[in-house]
């Protein structure tokens, strides 16, 4: 007679393997689209604390503190203007065309922005997240 505990310590053995040799494994840069779209999307809509969320600690405080308390700036538009992905896909830089302007002039003003991203993974069997590594900078 077989072991109850045998038999299942032996199907869930293999039900994993079988999971794990099913699912696709996605390598950052393929899920880096998203990330930077987010950020985007929420600069233009002057949500400076979620925009913030895709900031390194070292860097988010400075984005808040300049960003958050700034109730005159206006960000119209916030393209990309060229993506380089560097250090196998773990890293990548992208220039922006920052349109913007200050209360209470209307003058709209364009700068380009360069920002620095960078792959962080928690561990391996979890999908790990992209983070802005450079300071925002600072608009005149």
């Amino acid at each position: 007679m077989v072991n109850r505990s045998v038999v299942r310590f032996v199907a869930v053995w293999f039900t994993t393997l079988s999971l794990l040799a099913c699912a696709t494994v996605m390598r950052p840069v393929e899920f880096f689209p998203a990330s930077n779209e987010d950020f985007s999307r929420r600069l233009r809509w002057l949500d400076y604390q979620g925009a913030a969320q895709h900031m390194d600690e070292t860097v988010r405080d400075d984005f808040l503190d300049r960003f958050a308390g700034n109730e005159d700036l206006r960000v119209i538009n916030f393209d990309i203007d060229r993506i380089e992905f560097r250090d196998d896909g773990r890293q990548v830089i992208v220039w922006h065309m920052l349109e913007y302007y200050m209360l209470p002039s209307a003058t709209v003003k364009k700068e380009r922005i360069r920002i620095e991203w960078e792959f962080h993974e928690e561990h391996k069997l979890l999908p790990g997240s992209w983070l802005i590594s450079t300071e925002f900078p600072q608009l005149p």
